[in-house]
């Protein structure tokens, strides 16, 4: 029975991975409809539960509290499997559509109807800061952590300035938000032990490309690294990855132009699944150089490199999450953190227009995509496929 229940929670898994537009809080609607409500496979006081641990972690949220589900029903087992068929359809889809991207630019085809994808990209991160804000941002210190973290993100180019702008977020809340919590849950023993192997694993692989990426210096190696690294230090999901991305890949060691950047993080709103499959495309463009193998290589150090790191922080934090949930520290922390989050956000809004020829019509799209998903139905996915169709119109008939 309880592989069959299993089997079947892979399958809603899969289902998810192809049909799960909209970002983490989409994907965690869509587990509350499916698992909760039409499986029974836990409560929504699970769900949550889930969703909170997910969210104090670095790295990509809704695949974490999917993880952390499949953690509670079947253990390490069940949760990687879970893992690949969650990942997979995102990764190949944008595999193909970065081959697809490259043999557009080789064969000199002209890629002037993505010019409107481009502020709609712009006009997405928007929105998404939007709809987090109104939801993390609380009290006076929250805006204030949004506007600090928000210049940060502008002016200091370092990667450091996210994990420290997060990390000083929390720390705010914790020692400013002094409200009554409820009573602290008693505290379950804990196996070090089995939790601890899993931490080792992470420290060994991210030391061990480090190290490998500072001997060899070959860029397939220092882009898995920096993957990795991505993966293990951001908070707030997709959206906040795009600025170190764009810090590291575009304006550092210019493995991709402004453009290719920008269209391609549109072209990932536009399909199903973890938001972070973006890493997918940015992977195989930094490698395009060096051939389609090398491409399709680069999609695949960008998949594993900047989901593994998640995966492993919820495999060490899992069994330690009774402990841990229970500390009131953590919980204030929150509010701080995602914050700061926001501000990052609305960060890489700002710094992806700031790479965008300025033009009215530019503006005009980030205000009208905007507009569009803050007040009617329409989901990112039409709105991608209808700006990549007034592109193809706008280039060859006006």
């Amino acid at each position: 029975m309880r592989k069959g229940k299993n089997l079947l929670f892979l399958k809603d898994t899969f289902l998810l991975g192809i049909t799960a537009f909209g970002g983490p809080q989409a994907h965690i609607a869509m587990m509350l409809q499916q698992f909760v409500r039409k499986r029974n496979f836990l409560t929504e006081e699970e769900l949550m539960e889930a969703l909170a641990f997910s969210s104090i972690l670095p790295g990509p949220s809704s695949t974490q509290t999917l993880l952390t589900i499949a953690m509670r029903r079947g253990g390490t087992l069940l949760a990687v499997l879970s893992l690949l068929v969650w990942v997979l359809p995102a990764a190949i889809l944008m595999t193909a559509l970065t081959l697809a991207f490259t043999l557009f630019e080789a064969r000199g085809f002209s890629l002037e109807f993505l010019l409107f994808v481009q502020p709609m990209a712009i006009g997405i991160i928007l929105f998404a800061a939007f709809r987090i804000g109104r939801t993390v941002i609380k009290n006076v210190y929250g805006v204030a952590i949004l506007i600090i973290a928000l210049l940060f993100t502008i002016f200091f180019n370092s990667p450091l300035v996210f994990p420290i702008a997060l990390f000083a977020g929390g720390f705010i809340t914790n020692i400013s938000n002094r409200h009554i919590l409820p009573p602290l849950k008693t505290r379950l023993p804990i196996d070090w032990k089995k939790s601890s192997f899993n931490l080792f694993l992470l420290i060994l692989i991210l030391v061990g490309a480090a190290v490998a990426g500072a001997i060899t210096k070959h860029r397939s190696v220092v882009i898995f690294e920096n993957f990795l690294r991505f993966g293990s230090i951001t908070f707030g999901g997709g959206s906040v990855l795009v600025p170190m991305m764009f810090e590291q890949f575009v304006k550092h060691r210019h493995y991709l132009t402004a453009n290719e950047f920008i269209s391609g993080y549109a072209l990932n709103q536009a399909i199903p699944g973890p938001a972070f499959a973006f890493a997918t495309f940015t992977g195989g463009m930094a490698l395009k150089e060096f051939g389609l193998n090398y491409q399709v290589l680069g999609c695949f150090l960008g998949t594993v490199g900047i989901f593994l790191p998640g995966a492993l922080i919820v495999f060490f934090l899992y069994p330690l999450w009774e402990y841990l949930k229970s500390y009131r520290f953590i919980q204030r922390s929150l509010e701080g953190i995602n914050a700061a989050a926001t501000g990052m956000v609305l960060g890489a809004a700002v710094i992806l227009f700031n790479n965008l020829e300025f033009h009215l019509i530019n503006i005009f799209v980030i205000a009208a995509t905007f507009c569009l998903l803050k007040f009617t139905k329409l989901q990112t996915p039409v709105l991608i496929f209808l700006g990549l169709i007034a592109g193809f119109v706008y280039t060859h008939f006006f």
